[in-house]
């Protein structure tokens, strides 16, 4: 689980294996698999290299990656 603040300062615990998706609107808002949405202080940045951080605790690979190379294939197989 991952350590998140809400914008009210609470701290919260969310299990970063159910977060769908992380959107920066510019609030940043978590979107857990079940569709309960969170609006927290990290930004989104922070949330995906804390995510990375603890999956790469239990498995020694990053959860998502975030290199230049990793961008790329991304938007090209999201253009093809």
């Amino acid at each position: 689980m991952i350590e998140i603040t809400r914008m009210d300062g609470r701290t919260i615990l969310v299990n970063e294996n159910l977060i769908e998706t992380v959107e920066s609107t510019p609030d940043t808002v978590v979107i857990m698999a079940n569709g309960r949405k969170f609006i927290v202080q990290e930004s989104l940045v922070e949330v995906m290299k804390r995510c990375n951080d603890r999956w790469g605790i239990q498995t020694g690979a990053p959860l998502v990656s975030s290199s230049q190379e990793a961008k790329t294939v991304r938007v090209h197989e999201a253009l093809h």
